[in-house]
């Protein structure tokens, strides 16, 4: 395998070398190529069965490079991906009876050019195993059962050799044995041989121009921008005179040249005449990103300032109360006044006497008195406001703390009865996650069956 790798770089090499001096009419060139092959196995060896294969059509792409060594003769590496198909009526299980294998191959093609029209192309071939497919139903076929390098001679024809677009037709004869199981149908060889036909692509190259018998020497212009060779600072490529022969330069590399680009220096966009998208308010968020792009603010608030709506010195994305007047010490809301001890004492007395039945929301007739207390209590302090927390027992069927939400709801509906505002009070469904009492016993259950009021402003 190294050899042939040593062979195939050496011809290259010397190829090179030797057509600077005596490739007179032609410049090295090269492109992209498409075939179509029809390709099968021949079955070699003893085949006491007379397994046969048919033609199957598959297809080849890839590129080419041409090197002239003379007036006529020149040598051509290709690379090419190719997909062979193989297809066999036998009813045995065999290398493959039908499917396609993927190489890619490295064909170095020796050409005797006939004259401009025809070239005759022989050589060798090296196919480096890529994929298969098995088209048979429970196919046994691994990669590993596939030579992985494999060697071939070929011979053909090419149709316009020198064109910009080049016909070629090449016999491929495998050399290589393909099966390397050593287990499966010993007694044949799997030789490929493939028939291969279609159109290379000059992409590059072209014959040398021919020099005048004159006194004055044919001036250049590789290019064709109008500007010769010896003036031309970029002779490769199509420029203008401004810029000595080379192309308008695009010196920040944004695509956009630095004549139509009003920052030069700077990758933008051609919706910014080449600029960077701009920040107007310099807040360090893009103008398309920005919601406020006329006023600084940070990346947390999509670029616009930070509000203070009710001016108490808190702004608004960490003030719980954005709305109303109050103190950092309270996160922005206004100082919760104290609860006078004798009104905390008389709740708390109060909600302990609300009782309910097990699995039950409603309020015990023993329950209204103090009740009727908490009514009191409301009413000669008009600016305060409860929340109800109702609570279950372990035993209880409390599913999403419905029952305990209830109770709650319960003892609220019994105030607003009384001409307390449905405002002032909340509720809440806290469960059995917080007794009070002992929950293996009756007497601790029934303490778990509660309410418990808590005073908020």
């Amino acid at each position: 395998m190294k050899k042939v790798f040593l062979l195939v770089l050496s011809c290259f090499v010397i190829a090179t070398i030797y057509s600077q001096n005596n490739a007179k009419d032609y410049t090295v060139s090269g492109g992209i190529l498409g075939a179509v092959n029809a390709s099968e196995f021949r079955a070699t060896g003893t085949n006491p069965d007379k397994v046969d294969y048919n033609f199957e059509a598959g297809w080849s792409v890839g590129g080419w490079l041409n090197v002239p060594l003379a007036s006529r003769f020149s040598i051509e590496p290709q690379l090419m991906y190719s997909s062979y198909g193989y297809r066999t009526n036998s009813t045995r299980t065999l290398l493959l009876n039908d499917g396609k294998v993927r190489y890619i191959s490295l064909p170095l093609l020796l050409k005797f050019h006939a004259g401009d029209k025809v070239a005759i192309t022989a050589g060798p071939q090296i196919d480096f195993f890529s994929s298969f497919e098995d088209n048979t139903h429970g196919g046994v076929r691994q990669e590993d059962d596939f030579k992985q390098t494999s060697f071939s001679i070929f011979g053909g024809l090419e149709i316009f050799p020198r064109g910009p677009v080049t016909i070629f037709g090449r016999y491929i004869h495998g050399i290589s044995d393909m099966d390397v199981t050593g287990t499966f149908e010993d007694a044949l060889n799997y030789r490929n041989q493939v028939i291969q036909a279609g159109l290379k692509l000059r992409l590059f190259g072209r014959p040398k121009p021919a020099y005048q018998a004159t006194s004055t020497p044919v001036i250049l212009d590789t290019d064709g921008d109008g500007i010769n060779d010896d003036m031309d600072k970029c002779p490769n490529e199509r420029g203008t005179v401004k810029y000595n022969g080379c192309p308008i330069p695009d010196t920040d590399k944004d695509g956009i040249n630095d004549e139509e680009d009003k920052c030069p220096n700077e990758a933008g966009l051609a919706k910014y005449n080449g600029c960077p998208i701009p920040d107007t308010d310099k807040d360090g968020i893009n103008d398309e990103e920005d919601k406020c792009p006329s006023q600084a603010g940070p990346a947390s608030n999509n670029g616009c300032p930070i509000l203070d709506r009710d001016n108490d010195g808190v702004n608004d994305d960490v003030d719980k109360c954005p709305d109303v007047p109050g103190v950092a010490k309270n996160n922005g809301c206004p100082e919760k006044p104290e609860v006078p001890a004798e009104i905390s004492k008389l709740l708390s007395s109060s909600a302990q006497k609300v009782s309910f039945s097990t699995n039950s929301a409603k309020l015990s007739p023993t329950s209204n008195a103090s009740l009727n207390q908490i009514v009191k209590v409301l009413k000669d302090n008009p600016e305060m406001k409860l929340k109800i927390e109702g609570h279950a027992d372990n035993m209880e069927k409390d599913a999403d703390n419905k029952l305990s939400e209830q109770r709650a709801a319960a003892v609220k509906t019994y105030l607003v009865s009384k001409g307390i505002s449905a405002d002032r009070i909340e509720v809440e469904g806290i469960g059995s996650t917080m007794p009070i009492g002992d929950n293996n016993t009756a007497a601790g259950r029934t303490k778990n069956r509660r309410v418990e009021l808590k005073v908020i402003y």
